[in-house]
């Protein structure tokens, strides 16, 4: 497992909860709602991510996104703690979430 996978997915302080639900929104102004943590395929055809949204601002949802169509071949292209705006959009096929 690559450590950006790692990273993403590692569980803090026992208590913690899954991730909670993200919102992406894409170049077309499409948005794709993932629940829960673990690897999600993106919707293609939107052009690229330019934000991701957390139900709680004040509890950030780690995210790596992924320029393939899986997590375990794809290539890191972002990560980082959500919510994010990004200053160009970010063209990925897949995102974990941690």
């Amino acid at each position: 497992m690559s450590a950006t996978i790692a990273g993403a997915t590692s569980a803090g302080a026992s208590g913690d909860t899954a991730p909670s639900r993200v919102t992406l929104t894409f170049e077309s102004g499409h948005q794709q709602v993932i629940e829960g943590g673990g690897c999600r395929a993106l919707q293609s055809g939107e052009g690229g991510v330019t934000a991701i949204d957390t139900e709680s601002p004040t509890s950030p949802t780690k995210f790596a996104l992924f320029a393939g169509p899986n997590c375990q071949t794809g290539r890191a292209v972002a990560s980082g703690n959500g919510p994010v705006r990004f200053g160009a959009p970010v063209l990925a096929g897949a995102i974990v979430l941690g």
